[in-house]
């Protein structure tokens, strides 16, 4: 790993492609020819910038509705994964337009060297970064324990959810914004009770969340499920 000044990158206007939806294209699967083709050759620090950043960038916009944002890179890292792929983690910061304050985030591409495309990555937000943790907001808390019962009773279609998030851990960035880590149980009454991890971002000045992932039964039953949360 490369490790030089954080590069900054900011959206005010995508073009169209940018800012769709749908996911990059993937490459086709691999024909015997490219399979015996040599591994993806080593990418320095500023070239696997440059092969994420618009991807990650473009995402981290829709997911708040297309506000133009900033973002920096901090640690990334690349591991081939066959002959014409690579799978690309890192982490850094980004910024709402006229903000000054960093919220931390993660996220996971891969990369296509044949066609020299990233797709569209996993995102992990109000991680990392410049935060620091602070004792739980009990108001906040609250309300996470409420949305998440009504966000299953929907989803699910339960009558009746409650919430015990008893483990949970509070990071402030940016000076409002809290990144809530949360663990505990989700009682569906008749119908049993499981495990439950939460991770979302609250703007404690709007009183608005504008993230939240969740994950029920064992750790590694499976990836968090994405509840859409707007401004």
């Amino acid at each position: 790993m490369v490790r030089r000044p954080a590069l900054l990158i900011g959206l005010c206007l995508l073009s169209a492609p940018a800012l769709s939806n749908e996911p990059a294209a993937t490459a086709a699967t691999p024909t015997r020819a490219l399979a015996s083709a040599p591994a993806p050759r080593a990418m320095d620090r500023a070239a696997l910038e440059k092969a994420i950043a618009g991807t990650v960038v473009a995402a981290l916009s829709e997911r708040f509705g297309g506000r133009a944002i900033e973002a920096k890179f901090d640690d990334v890292q690349a591991q081939p994964l066959d002959a014409q792929q690579r799978l690309i983690r890192g982490e850094g910061g980004m910024r709402f337009a006229g903000e000054t304050g960093w919220i931390g985030f993660r996220f996971t591409s891969r990369y296509d060297d044949f066609l020299g495309q990233a797709g569209w990555p996993e995102l992990e937000l109000g991680v990392g970064g410049e935060g620091r943790l602070i004792p739980n907001d009990g108001i906040a808390l609250q309300q996470l324990e409420d949305r998440m019962a009504d966000t299953l009773q929907r989803e699910l279609g339960m009558t009746s959810v409650r919430m015990q998030l008893d483990r949970v851990e509070t990071v402030e960035m940016a000076a409002h914004y809290l990144g809530m880590e949360a663990r505990g149980l989700a009682d569906f009454g008749r119908d049993g009770s499981t495990e439950v991890r939460v991770h979302a971002l609250y703007d404690r000045r709007d009183g608005a969340w504008l993230q939240m992932d969740y994950q029920l039964g064992p750790e590694d039953a499976g990836k968090p499920q994405l509840t859409a949360s707007s401004r």
